[in-house]
């Protein structure tokens, strides 16, 4: 049986001799990530863990003749770019870009951790034609700062240097903060456009530091190339790094590297995301007082929500997007009722104004909700919240205002809804991640015929909708939906 093959990521920097960073690290890292790295070296360098003793620039004929070979032969599926060494280069390069759209990545170095500088005017000048074809750029505060001819030295300074490089062409702007003095934490800053947001991690006590650029954009193409898109593979580049500086190791006597450890597990290494610094919560949404939810049925009616609760169902949603005004409120008004009587947990979709007047449960938002409804409120109204995700920027995102349970899906195809499908594969992953941490819900075309899958994934609650309400014999099935989840976990 022929294996697929991996896709393939090139990287275009520099060669380290003792690879701590360049293009023996972008390989490291590609290759840790399960795809297939290949080069186009700029130069070569004599360095070690302490110096850099000796650049040599590739020529331009040699320079332009690894990028053709490659291009003309292999389906390149992203592209980083590292240490650049001058003009023509960077000329060479958007003059083949210009004839393919092909996921790029631009780390602009333009200096080394031991002060060796590669910031001519020239080269400064030409990374304006380079910018165009970047769907995520990546400089930190010097770099930018140089890039722009302007200081960065506060939160409103950083917004503005992304809001420049994206009117230069970029279309996606990561601005590295680790430079910027706040001892706790490091501060980055992320822009597409369409989303802007201040990722937040931990800053570590480690000199292990050495090359996390090249392990940043590596491993963002890496995961562009798995076919995430740019939100996602910044939130995973991002925990990468972390990772790696965590488990990093040293060689030498200078700064050590960076360790690699396959897709990025454990919750600590991921960011936490918010609209600005001062936004970060530490306070969370009350717990439902259980980790595994079970069977969880999402119903549009008193009728089956009576039904259901009569079955010993103990999490349920009441989902309603007919309805308005006066007979919306006295719906739910009964609903909340009928919860309170059966000593379930009710989830009231969308309609948090109600739900806090009227004493529910929960609330059940999805992403685009998120935008519109006061957390604040929620949260202090002592209502539990529940959030969908599609994404890792989603579960993210939810992650960060700390909510009672997060719901991911769509797992499988759906009559309900046209959504984009997850897939077992990233539901283990993120289950995996998640852990303990919070209740997690798989959602999204789940019946009694793929239930099993869903939960060796490690859910702890599973969300049905059609299963139920579309079946001959719906307490048949809910009966058996509730031991598959009571026996399994």
């Amino acid at each position: 049986m022929q294996r697929t093959a991996p896709p393939i990521v090139c990287a275009i920097s520099a060669s380290d001799s003792s690879a701590h960073a360049g293009n023996q690290c972008d390989l490291r890292v590609i290759q840790d990530l399960n795809c297939h790295g290949t080069s186009v070296l700029t130069g070569m360098t004599a360095q070690n863990s302490q110096t850099i003793t000796a650049v040599e620039a590739s020529q331009t004929s040699t320079f332009s003749l690894q990028l053709d070979a490659l291009l003309s032969d292999l389906p390149i599926a992203a592209i980083k770019t590292g240490l650049v060494l001058n003009a023509n280069q960077i000329n060479a390069l958007v003059e083949r870009l210009s004839l393919r759209a092909i996921p790029l990545v631009v780390d602009p170095v333009l200096s080394t951790s031991s002060g060796k500088q590669f910031d001519s005017e020239q080269l400064i000048g030409t990374y304006n034609f380079l910018l165009p074809f970047a769907d995520l750029f990546t400089p930190n505060i010097p770099e930018a700062q140089r890039l722009l001819n302007l200081t960065i030295g506060s939160d409103e300074e950083t917004i503005l240097a992304a809001q420049r490089f994206r009117k230069l062409g970029a279309k996606a702007v990561l601005i590295k903060g680790g430079h910027r003095d706040t001892p706790m934490f490091v501060f980055d800053y992320f822009d597409n456009g369409k989303h802007q947001f201040w990722l937040r991690h931990k800053r570590q006590t480690s000199s292990n530091t050495r090359g996390t650029g090249c392990v940043l954009s590596s491993a963002a193409a890496s995961f562009m190339a798995l076919g995430k898109d740019t939100l996602d593979a910044v939130i995973l580049a991002s925990a990468y790094v972390q990772q790696g500086i965590r488990h990093g190791f040293s060689l030498g006597d200078g700064n050590g590297l960076l360790a690699n450890h396959g897709w990025p597990k454990h919750l600590q290494d991921y960011p936490l995301i918010a609209s600005s610094t001062s936004a970060f919560v530490d306070e969370g949404f009350p717990s439902c007082d259980t980790k595994r939810l079970g069977l969880y049925p999402i119903v549009d009616s008193i009728v089956w929500l009576d039904r259901l609760l009569k079955l010993g169902v103990t999490t349920i949603q009441l989902r309603i997007k007919s309805l308005s005004g006066v007979e919306l409120e006295s719906l739910i008004c009964e609903a909340i009722a009928l919860g309170k009587q059966y000593n379930a947990r009710l989830f009231i979709n969308d309609h948090w104004q109600l739900a806090i007047r009227h004493k529910a449960y929960g609330v059940h938002l999805g992403q685009e909700d998120m935008n519109t409804a006061s957390l604040h409120a929620i949260r202090s109204s002592g209502l539990r919240l529940g959030l969908s995700s599609h994404s890792e920027y989603e579960w993210i995102r939810a992650v960060s205002v700390k909510p009672s349970y997060i719901a991911m899906g769509s797992v499988f195809a759906t009559s309900t809804k046209s959504v984009k499908t997850i897939g077992l594969d990233n539901l283990q992953r993120w289950i995996e991640v998640l852990g303990n941490t919070f209740p997690s819900v798989a959602i999204g075309g789940i019946n009694s015929g793929n239930i099993d899958q869903v939960i060796k994934c490690g859910v702890g609650s599973c969300a049905v909708i059609s299963t139920i309400t579309k079946s001959e014999d719906y307490e048949a099935v809910t009966l058996g939906l509730i031991e598959k989840l009571e026996t399994r976990n």
